[in-house]
């Protein structure tokens, strides 16, 4: 399936994040949010987006950490309890983390079983959410 990658966007503040977590940022690591996470934190992760986050770089990269925690998740069935945590955050603040979201869809792989455990239902959440976008405009 060919889809349309949106702008690149990166996040940034970890230092808010690290000092939120009580963690701490190696000068070389570039991949922080994504190698940082503790999978078993999700929900810690998700209400300090919702509760105590308001500085848009901070969101995107909190999203980062998000995803990748439901992606660790121990099962399919606890990964799919705690994406319905997520897909709300995702379904409001969409435009926000529309770059994210496309990554995590890996569509540059048609094979998904070649994906990470989370794709399919992030597929279907952007598959969705455009189509709805669509149609709204018409």
């Amino acid at each position: 399936m060919k889809i349309k990658e949106p702008e690149f966007r990166c996040g940034g503040n970890w230092q808010e994040l690290a000092d939120l977590f009580g963690y701490e940022i190696d000068k070389h690591d570039q991949d922080w949010t994504y190698t940082i996470v503790e999978s078993d934190r999700i929900e810690e992760y998700i209400q300090t987006y919702n509760t105590k986050i308001t500085n848009e770089d901070t969101k995107f990269s909190l999203m980062e950490m998000i995803i990748q925690s439901l992606a660790e998740q121990e099962d399919k069935k606890l990964m799919e309890e705690k994406w319905k945590l997520v897909k709300p955050i995702l379904n409001k603040d969409f435009d926000l983390h529309e770059y994210t979201i496309y990554y995590w869809c890996c569509w540059d792989n048609d094979n998904i079983e070649d994906c990470w455990e989370v794709t399919p239902l992030i597929r279907e959440f952007w598959i969705k959410k455009k189509s709805k976008r669509s149609y709204n405009i018409m």
